[in-house]
């Protein structure tokens, strides 16, 4: 398993680091729940970064505490004494300190006041008509994928009629320990009735360390459409993660680097991956492992990256001796039959210039012995302000995936978790472009429109091309409530010359409860 270098190493060297290195005293503060990853405050962030309201650059580790979003509506508010916002801008970041006042009162020296209680209610209604309800990736992959149901933690919509009902119950039980819980209700043609609880954990405060045990979904990355490695278009992982409670300052020789975030999880895949390989003529374990290591370094307010690496490893009759797992530290693979795990690792990074910002995904899939690594790339690049205030801005994204790709030769499910991929859904030897226009409007209102192609499997009897557009909508109703909707249309060019095509359409209405 290698990264285009002999030894992987590297990555598990930059994991030490953060251990070893000194860091000056910091008072540990409170433990906060953290703001879920397909909340709309994480672009108000990336904007706010952008237009250069933040001191510090926000990291690609996602999902980051309620605390953490504090410090930068602290920063922006301090900011814009000095370079007063546009008026959108300033809407957008009274809003988030509305959302974390209990954790602005911390930073003034308050004790934390935040009891858990329902924090959100969202009610969704939405429409998908097309030829198919789901699609089917080629060989190497069982999993499959739906137009618009990008990044939705593993979710996909029925046909016709969608009714949605989830909600948010969060907060402190005392200084040391949080709680999440976000129950969803949803019924469709297709999936019929289901209760689900999304994501659900507790947060124990150790030191410096928060101390994560159950569900949640994650982002490590960066991209606007997805994350190469590990994101949130499956369902949410069951882990017990353990990271800093905010990132520490690095010092010694190292205090180049800056900020420093530290992350590692470990957890289980589904117990049904080897009657579903079976079934399919393939090969493939019970209750693999999953474990992820993930560093991150902000040495200026202008530019982060971060490294990381993810190894599907183990299951049931696929154990790991002390050799194998000597052999994994230092990167060594094995032949197919040996094989024990299946990693992806790389790096990412952003960073801000002037009037744009760039960033990007750098990452290498599974080889057997010291052979170099199969490269995926994401770059994309966001101009902030395509005005003077900045109340147009543009996303421009591409992303490649070779053909070795979330596939492997001994987990033959390949690199899925409950029929869905765990990094981003464009699947294997696939071309993604990706274009974004938004404007943004007093009160929290914007609307945007994006165009998005993907090649799947191209070159090759299976290949799929999709062409999707969609035009996307926010307007604040009256305080702490929000009308969101997207319309798109989507053709789908299939093997054999037929294409498919879909339309959809989803309205939803968020109330908060600060």
């Amino acid at each position: 398993m290698t990264l285009n270098i002999k030894y992987p190493a590297w990555l598990m060297s930059t994991a030490c680091l953060f251990l070893t290195v000194t860091s000056g005293v910091q008072a540990a503060p409170p433990v906060t729940v953290n703001v879920p990853v397909d909340s709309v405050y994480y672009s108000y962030i990336d904007k706010l970064s952008a237009m250069g309201y933040l001191k510090t650059m926000p990291n690609g580790a996602r999902p980051y505490s309620r605390l953490q979003l504090a410090r930068w509506v602290r920063e922006a508010q301090e900011t814009a004494k000095k370079r007063p916002m546009p008026s959108y801008l300033a809407d957008e970041t009274e809003a988030m300190a509305q959302y974390v006042a209990p954790e602005l009162a911390v930073l003034d020296g308050n004790k934390l006041q935040d009891p858990v209680r329902l924090r959100d209610v969202s009610l969704q209604a939405g429409v998908l008509h097309g030829n198919e309800q789901t699609y089917r990736y080629g060989q190497g992959m069982s999993a499959g994928w739906q137009p618009f149901s990008h990044q939705q933690n593993g979710y996909t919509y029925g046909r016709d009629g969608n009714g949605i009902l989830s909600a948010e119950i969060s907060g402190n039980i005392d200084q040391n320990l949080a709680l999440s819980i976000r129950p969803r209700v949803s019924y469709d043609r297709d999936n019929k009735g289901s209760v689900t609880l999304e994501e659900g954990y507790i947060k124990q405060k150790m030191g410096i360390w928060n101390l994560e045990i159950g569900r949640e979904a994650f982002r490590w990355g960066q991209g606007e459409t997805g994350n190469l490695a590990l994101g949130n278009n499956m369902r949410p992982l069951t882990t017990v993660q353990l990271h800093y409670n905010e990132p520490r300052k690095t010092g010694g020789f190292f205090r180049f680097l800056g900020e420093r975030d530290f992350h590692i999880f470990y957890g289980q895949l589904e117990g049904s991956r080897a009657d579903k390989a079976a079934a399919a003529g393939r090969t493939d374990y019970d209750h693999a492992g999953i474990l992820g290591i993930r560093t991150d370094f902000s040495p200026a307010s202008y530019f982060t990256f971060g490294l990381a690496r993810i190894s599907v490893l183990g299951g049931e009759h696929n154990g790991l001796d002390w050799p194998d797992w000597k052999h994994w530290t230092y990167g060594r693979n094995d032949d197919n039959s040996d094989d024990r795990w299946n990693d992806i690792a790389g790096g990412d990074f952003r960073l801000r210039l002037p009037k744009m910002t760039f960033y990007g995904e750098l990452y290498g899939e599974d080889q057997s012995h010291y052979l170099p690594a199969d490269i995926a790339w994401r770059a994309g690049l966001y101009l902030p302000a395509l005005i003077r205030d900045g109340s147009w801005d543009m996303t421009l994204e591409m992303a490649h995936t070779t053909d070795s790709w979330y596939s492997h030769q001994h987990f033959q499910n390949g690199w899925t978790y409950h029929d869905a991929i765990m990094g981003d859904d464009m699947g294997r030897n696939a071309r993604k472009y990706y274009v974004a226009v938004r404007h943004y409007l007093p009160k929290e209102s914007r609307i945007g429109l994006y165009a998005m192609r993907i090649e799947r499997d191209r070159d090759t009897m299976h290949s799929q091309s999709v062409n999707e557009w969609g035009l996307t909508g926010q307007k604040k109703l009256r305080d702490h409530m929000y009308l969101q909707g997207t319309a798109g249309y989507a053709s789908v060019s299939q093997p054999g010359g037929h294409s498919d095509h879909d339309a959809f359409a989803l309205v939803s209405l968020q109330w908060q409860y600060q």
